[in-house]
């Protein structure tokens, strides 16, 4: 063994060391404040389900065709393999499953349905030679797509009926400014994911140090605020116009924003806000000596905004061990504590229009779950995140 391979393996190995002892100070941490999280006087369940609305990947041959090109996506995960707009039958497989139990009211089980409300309207942007950002809204967004047809009246549908319970997730799914950015500069993986109506392209740092383009208020610099504001305030006002209400409760696009954002939201109405245990924050804020800070549900910022934290998982498209079995131990360990089940299941999990059988697994997985939850907890009320945000502040009057 020479000396410079003795030193780069002791090195690896401290670096190994260094990483554990920071994982199990993040795991301690996140168990410490997990302990301060509300509690509530009934065995509360709530589905969180994030990406509603936002486009994806348009076929899998159009993944493929990219990642021939040596390109990088969140197909490991699911994402870019599984994820695109739920298409009719999507949507009926899925209410059929939420119908398929009734909670202590007589009430079905039911689906914080968390959307953006636009997206990028390719061909206008390419006629501005990317320098001009322009979105359309899902709705006509959904007229593209091939078995789509019905999908927005049965989203209204599960409104009426109880099922599904929209809330505000994003004007859109992307960080446009980074985006537009990157396309006038003539990135290749970019413009080439462009021009197949995909946004999702993992980026070399050597372009931005962002990675990808998907958080939406990750900003860079302070002269990105302005536009990200304003995508809150008007994607605020067409969810209003799109469901009739105004959204009470947000979740920031990759769990990422700042106080900033926290701000312009509670001026339009916005009372909780929804997130993992770590909030993270833009680069901006990182770079100016801001850090990732730990969150607990029924903290409150200095806006009177109540946190609410994802304490379940139900992410089998993600990770197969995130399954019915793993989120109904994760629900058992919350009603111990007397704390509600905030359950994180993105809307991969329920796709079925690129791969039917993520979506049939999943949703007889689901249904598993939704069974062993009434069956064991008979008593179990299901609610949508601004319901529990509403209880939550109503214990603090």
């Amino acid at each position: 063994m020479t000396k410079d391979t003795y030193h780069s393996g002791i090195e690896n190995k401290m670096k190994s060391i260094g990483y554990c002892i920071k994982a199990l100070a993040v795991r301690r941490n996140v168990l410490i404040t997990s302990r301060h999280d509300a509690r509530v006087p009934k065995h509360i369940i709530v589905f969180e389900s994030d990406d509603w609305g936002s486009i994806r990947m348009p076929s899998p041959q159009v993944l493929e065709e990219l990642k021939s090109k040596g390109y990088q996506y969140a197909d490991n995960i699911g994402y870019d393999r599984y994820d695109t707009l739920a298409s009719n039958q999507d949507l009926e497989v899925l209410m059929d499953a939420l119908f398929s139990v009734k909670d202590v009211n007589g009430y079905p089980a039911k689906l914080t349905m968390n959307c953006v409300v636009a997206n990028p309207d390719f061909e206008k942007i390419r006629q501005s030679d990317y320098h001009e950002y322009h979105y359309e809204l899902f709705t006509e967004t959904l007229k593209r797509y091939p078995h789509h047809d019905h999908a927005f009246a049965l989203w209204n549908e599960g409104v009426k009926q109880g099922v599904f319970k929209p809330q505000f997730h994003g004007r859109e799914h992307l960080n446009a400014r980074m985006w537009l950015q990157l396309l006038q500069k003539g990135c290749k993986p970019v413009l080439d994911s462009f021009n197949k109506g995909v946004v999702s392209v993992v980026v070399d740092k050597k372009d931005d140090e962002r990675l990808h383009s998907l958080a939406a208020y990750n900003i860079a610099t302070e002269s990105e605020y302005d536009f990200a504001k304003q995508s809150v305030v008007e994607g605020l006002d067409i969810f209003e116009q799109l469901f009739g209400y105004r959204s009470e409760s947000m979740i920031a696009p990759n769990y990422t924003w700042d106080t900033a954002i926290e701000n312009v939201a509670t001026l339009c109405g916005v009372k909780y806000l929804q997130g993992s245990r770590y909030q993270r924050h833009s680069l901006y804020v990182m770079h100016n000596g801001g850090n990732p800070e730990l969150r607990y549900t029924g903290q409150c910022n200095a806006n009177g905004q109540i946190y609410m934290v994802r304490n379940c998982s139900f992410e089998p498209s993600e990770n197969p061990k995130k399954n019915a079995d793993f989120c109904f131990a994760q629900i058992e360990k919350c009603f111990k504590r007397g704390q509600a089940a905030i359950i994180s299941s993105h809307r991969q999990n329920f796709i079925g229009e690129l791969y039917p059988s993520n979506r049939d697994n999943n949703i007889k997985q689901f249904k598993d779950l939704l069974k062993n939850i009434v069956t064991k907890y008979p008593d179990v009320v299901f609610m949508s995140s601004d319901e529990l945000g509403g209880l939550i502040e109503m214990s603090y009057k």
